[in-house]
C-alpha cells in the first residue's frame, strides 16, 4: 500500500519533466506535420498513403526512447541522490522500482496515443486498428523501459548508460533501414527484421491492417518473448545494484 501511494507523485514528476514532453511529444508533432505536408497525396504500391506509414513509423520510433525517463528516476531515487532517504523508508524497494517502470511505461504510451489522436484528427491519418496499435505501442514502451533499467543497473556511470540508451534507440532505427539501406548479409538482415523491435512492431501493425492476423500475432509475440527474457535479466541486475 505504501508503494501504491507513491504512484500519483511519480506520475506528477513525469508530467512535469518538460524536456521529455518536448522530445517525445512536441518534436514528433512537428515532424508528423512536416512530413504530412511533404508526403500529401503520395501513395505506396499497395495504395497506402505515405503519410499513414510515416505516422505509424514515427509513433513507434519515439517509443524506443521512452525508457529514458524510467532510467532517470530509478537512478536518482535508488542508486544515487535519494538512495539513503529511500532505503530508510518502510516499503519494498523492488516494488517501488517496478512502480516507477510501470508509470514511465504508461506515460510513454499516453504520449503515443496523443500522437495518434493528433495525426488522425488534425492530419487525417487513418489508423485501421487503434487497439492493436496501442498494444504494440505498449510493448515497445515496456521493452524500452526494461532495457534502460538494465543499462542503469549494469553501468555505474550514468552518462554512459544514457549513451547506451541512445545507441539502443538510434541503432534500431538505422538497422531498420529508415535512413539508408543496410548491407546485405545474414546479420544485418536479422537485425533489420526479426531481431529489430521497431521492424517487428511496424510489420505487425501493417499485417494486421491487411488481415494477416497470424503473422501480426507472430511478430507481436516475438516482442513479448523478448520482454519476458529481458525482464528476468532486469530483476537480477537490479537486485544486485540495490544491495
Amino acid at each position: 500500500m505504501r508503494v501504491l501511494s507513491t504512484i500519483p507523485f511519480t506520475m506528477l514528476r513525469l508530467a512535469r519533466n518538460y524536456i521529455v514532453l518536448i522530445l517525445l511529444l512536441l518534436v514528433p508533432i512537428v515532424l508528423l506535420t512536416f512530413f504530412s505536408l511533404i508526403l500529401s497525396g503520395m501513395k505506396t504500391e499497395d495504395g497506402t498513403p505515405y503519410s499513414d506509414y510515416n505516422a505509424l513509423t514515427m509513433v513507434l520510433v519515439f517509443q524506443l526512447f521512452g525508457g529514458t525517463t524510467v532510467m532517470h528516476f530509478i537512478h536518482i531515487d535508488l542508486f544515487t541522490v535519494n538512495r539513503m532517504r529511500m532505503f530508510a523508508l518502510p516499503f519494498n524497494k523492488t516494488m517501488y522500482a517496478f512502480s516507477i517502470m510501470m508509470c514511465g511505461t504508461l506515460f510513454s504510451v499516453v504520449l503515443g496515443i496523443l500522437l495518434m489522436t493528433y495525426s488522425q484528427f488534425v492530419l487525417g491519418v487513418a489508423w485501421h486498428s487503434w487497439g492493436w496499435v496501442i498494444y504494440l505501442i505498449s510493448l515497445m514502451s515496456l521493452l524500452s523501459s526494461i532495457v534502460c533499467v538494465i543499462f542503469a543497473s549494469l553501468v555505474k556511470n550514468y552518462k554512459l548508460a544514457e549513451r547506451l540508451s541512445e545507441i539502443y534507440g538510434v541503432g534500431f532505427v538505422l538497422l531498420a533501414g529508415l535512413f539508408f539501406p543496410m548491407p546485405k548479409n545474414g546479420l544485418f538482415d536479422f537485425l533489420g527484421s526479426y531481431g529489430n523491435p521497431l521492424t517487428l512492431a511496424i510489420r505487425s501493425v501493417t499485417d494486421r491492417s491487411r488481415g494477416n492476423l497470424s503473422e501480426a500475432w507472430f511478430q507481436a509475440n516475438i516482442l513479448l518473448a523478448a520482454i519476458v527474457i529481458l525482464f528476468i535479466v532486469m530483476l537480477v541486475a537490479g537486485r544486485r545494484r540495490m544491495r
